[in-house]
């Protein structure tokens, strides 16, 4: 049976990820072929890693605080994800998902952990098929933020200069990420353009890299 695509979509948060993956849903369905799709992301519902994980995002204090347990947390919760989406792949089912691998270096490497560290804790999980990292300025996301949310903004969000360090690790992750963990998956794409020009571009980027391919 043919394997299903598993497609990432990241980048700081504000960025547009879950307007972009609820687009790019759409635009598989309207192929006029069953594609069979499963919608995920991390911190994943999955595990008790994953609550402990959402717990460390939700809580208030200083950004960099806690790095090791959230590495720790964020990587055996994707171990326990790769367990429920990976036969679903094998299965011919495409896998959205909501963040993965990179934000665990972007966030912690921006907290002070080494990349080299946090591939360490990642080695052996599923590398993606495509992954798009929606770039925007951090005083763009945050604009969006405030409009979605108000006045309410996690830890991560709050400190300016933190976003500004977690913005340029997602930009180098497409020259940092193949030689650490064997990830050459990585297309950055403006995301600071209106959501129907964004959606072009990411079902372009699936037209080239993935539409034609033969599935193995």
């Amino acid at each position: 049976m043919a394997r299903g695509k598993f497609i990432v979509f990241e980048g700081i948060n504000g960025c547009g990820k879950g307007v972009q993956i609820d687009s790019f849903a759409a635009y598989l369905r309207s192929l006029g072929k069953a594609v069979p799709i499963f919608t995920t992301g991390e911190p994943s519902q999955f595990s008790e890693y994953g609550a402990k994980a959402r717990e460390l995002l939700a809580a208030d204090g200083d950004p960099y605080q806690n790095q090791l347990a959230a590495v720790t947390n964020f990587s055996l919760d994707r171990g326990v994800h790769n367990g429920v989406f990976v036969p679903l792949l094998e299965r011919g089912i495409t896998v959205l998902s909501d963040r993965y691998w990179h934000s665990t270096f972007a966030f912690q490497m921006a907290q002070g952990v080494s990349a080299e560290e946090i591939a360490r804790r990642n080695r052996g999980l599923r590398v993606p098929d495509l992954t798009v990292i929606l770039d925007v300025p951090s005083d763009v996301a945050q604009e969006r933020i405030v409009r979605r949310l108000g006045g309410e903004r996690r830890k991560f969000e709050r400190d300016l200069s933190f976003v500004d360090k977690v913005r340029q690790n997602y930009l180098q992750l497409h020259d940092i990420l193949p030689g650490l963990i064997g990830d050459r998956s990585i297309v950055v794409v403006d995301g600071n353009r209106s959501v129907d020009e964004v959606a072009k571009n990411v079902q372009d980027l699936y037209k080239k890299f993935l539409l034609d391919t033969p599935k193995t």
